[in-house]
């Protein structure tokens, strides 16, 4: 397996919105107020072309497969004076889980956000989403007493956390 980091592309489309769904059925997060009933799933790539956000998927370059994805958009509800983004959509498949990836996405998206000039990274989850929450905590993220901006999560993801980007120092190239 060779992976690479690269922004999404118009394909990519099916292929997340597969990734995405199977995550959140394996959680048992599917209906309304959790991801999957975001009106984005069906045009992600169109959907972060706005100017503000950024997307990235992991893929295998040997079999184009896509294995995992992430990445960010002003949070919804906030001005862009305030400078907070949303990390939105980490989602990897059971194939792509323990091999360093996810750090490798979450450092690489964090320092891409931070100089699209955002301040603050925001996220919401759930509590079953154990090894993510402790991933987050790893990367600087700390657990905050209420909900911010206007997701849609806040009653079905309870667990929020938050980043001020200063914090984040080096950027992580690509790989």
């Amino acid at each position: 397996m060779k992976l690479e980091i690269r922004s999404i592309e118009a394909k990519d489309n099916p292929a997340l919105k597969r990734l995405v769904m199977d995550t959140l059925s394996e959680f048992g997060c599917i209906g309304p107020g959790y991801a999957s009933g975001d009106p984005e799933l069906d045009f992600m790539y169109e959907y972060y072309q706005q100017p503000d956000s950024a997307f990235y998927v992991v893929e295998d370059v040997e079999s184009s497969e896509v294995l995992g994805c992430g990445g960010f958009s002003r949070l919804k509800g906030t001005t862009p004076e305030e400078a907070v983004c949303e990390f939105q959509k980490f989602y990897f498949s059971p194939k792509l889980r323990g091999k360093g990836m996810g750090k490798k996405l979450i450092a690489f998206a964090l320092a891409e956000a931070k100089n699209a000039g955002y301040k603050e990274a925001y996220l919401e989850t759930i509590p079953k989403m154990t090894v993510a929450i402790a991933l987050y905590e790893k990367m600087g993220f700390e657990l905050l007493p209420t909900h911010r901006g206007a997701t849609g999560h806040h009653e079905r993801c309870p667990i929020r956390m938050g980043l001020k980007l200063d914090a984040v120092s080096t950027i992580i190239p690509c790989v």
